[in-house]
């Protein structure tokens, strides 16, 4: 965004505009009170061969109403109405139609709707006030400036007192257009740079989604076959188990490995279609849900692990799926790890979900020196702090006396 589009700090904006504000009112007033000799009775004129005059009780009262409408300088951005009416009543008195400009500016600049309704008013009571100051006995501040002490020429008079009102009309109606270029190219720069942003924000969407559908045909074509093949052999491995000569436990073990490779596999076709923007996803199994543990509990039971659970979940058909789908993944992995890194070792998994108390998920398991098992990414523990931070909850991962702990609270989150 360039400078002259960004918003403008208030800070420095005030005291300039107040400074303004305050040269603007000593002017004016300056102004009025000079020009109340163009009202009739207000001043007497004194002297022949030096002139001067002086303020009448009425002239007296005139520079104070000039003084107080003066004041609405200070108002005129915000209430250009206060100005407008302060400036029509000098111009009734007769002092001057200066200060009723300054309302018109304003007022133009806040109402550009309304252009033609102010334009047309404010000509008509210039032509009105000119009027008076050619045909009547207002309007003596321009002899007085300029008789200079000779005869004074009524008709070059009047003549420069319709072309000072032209001249202030066409000053006031090149500023408004001036300013209002200005806030259209302002507002032109500001339009501009949020379509750059916009086009910005789009081709990063655009770079992001094109890296999601290379992660997925990555996964649909590497993993996606590898575990295609795993669960063809698994499913072979157990028709070949059933044999009555074969131990029951070999059948359930080569059962427990069909299934993990069939839901690993579900679980890599649901990651791919979510990658896919184009993709028509059909979800086959149901989503990840604190009300799946048990059934994860009962296949690692089955597969020979050593597993001590207390679970109790109330009420998980209302909690946020995303929260829902966190605290099973929390689990899912705890029980990973546990198993790679401490084979054979009791795992004590407890589960407490609730409205009232939120979720909290504690995993203990015995440190063991040296393992056989399967060599870990180092991903899985940073996965549960993300999971859990995510969710808005907190995690405790490590040893301590002698176990590993995993100790996640998230908070519980109603569905929308």
């Amino acid at each position: 965004m360039t400078a002259d589009a960004r918003p403008r700090p208030r800070g420095p904006v005030r005291p300039r505009k107040s400074i303004r504000s305050a040269g603007l009112f000593v002017l004016g007033v300056l102004l009025d009170t000079y020009c109340v000799i163009n009202v009739p009775g207000a001043v007497i004129f004194t002297g022949r061969e030096d002139p001067a005059v002086e303020l009448t009780s009425a002239g007296v009262v005139i520079v104070l109403v000039s003084i107080a409408c003066w004041t609405t300088v200070f108002v005129r951005t915000r209430s250009p109405v206060a100005v407008l009416v302060a400036g029509a009543i000098l111009m009734l008195i007769g002092v001057s139609y200066v200060l009723a400009l300054v309302g018109v500016y304003h007022a133009l600049l806040r109402w550009p709707r309304r252009t033609g309704v102010i334009a047309g008013a404010t000509a008509a009571s210039l032509l009105l006030y000119v009027a008076r100051e050619v045909f009547t006995d207002w309007g003596h501040a321009l002899a007085w400036t300029f008789a200079d002490g000779t005869a004074y020429d009524p008709v070059a008079g009047n003549l420069a007192v319709v072309a000072l009102a032209a001249l202030s009309c066409g000053l006031v109606a090149g500023l408004v257009a001036y300013r209002r270029a200005r806030i259209d190219a302002s507002a032109s720069r500001v339009r501009a740079q949020r379509e750059h942003e916009r086009a910005d924000a789009l081709h990063g969407e655009v770079a992001r989604q094109a890296e999601r559908e290379r992660i997925a045909r990555d996964l649909h074509d590497g993993l996606g076959h590898r575990l295609s093949s795993v669960a063809l052999a698994a499913g072979a491995f157990e028709a070949q188990a059933t044999d009555a000569t074969v131990d029951p436990a070999l059948t359930e073990w080569a059962r427990l490995v069909r299934r993990q490779a069939h839901a690993a596999l579900e679980d890599v076709r649901g990651v791919v279609g979510a990658l896919r923007a184009d993709a028509d996803v059909v979800e086959t199994h149901p989503a990840a849900s604190i009300r799946m543990v048990g059934e994860l509990l009962a296949e690692m039971r089955a597969a020979g692990h050593r597993i001590e659970a207390y679970v109790v979940v109330e009420g998980a058909d209302r909690v946020d799926p995303a929260t829902d789908a966190a605290a099973y993944r929390i689990v899912q992995e705890s029980l990973t790890n546990a198993i790679k890194h401490a084979p054979g070792a009791l795992i004590s998994i407890t589960v407490d979900a609730s409205r009232g108390s939120g979720i909290r998920i504690r995993i203990v398991n015995d440190l063991v020196a040296a393992t056989g098992g399967v060599p870990g990414g180092g991903n899985g523990i940073g996965g549960i702090r993300e999971r859990a931070s995510s969710a808005g909850g907190t995690a405790w991962i490590g040893p301590h006396d002698g176990v590993f702990i995993v100790d996640v609270s998230l908070p519980w989150e109603e569905q929308g």
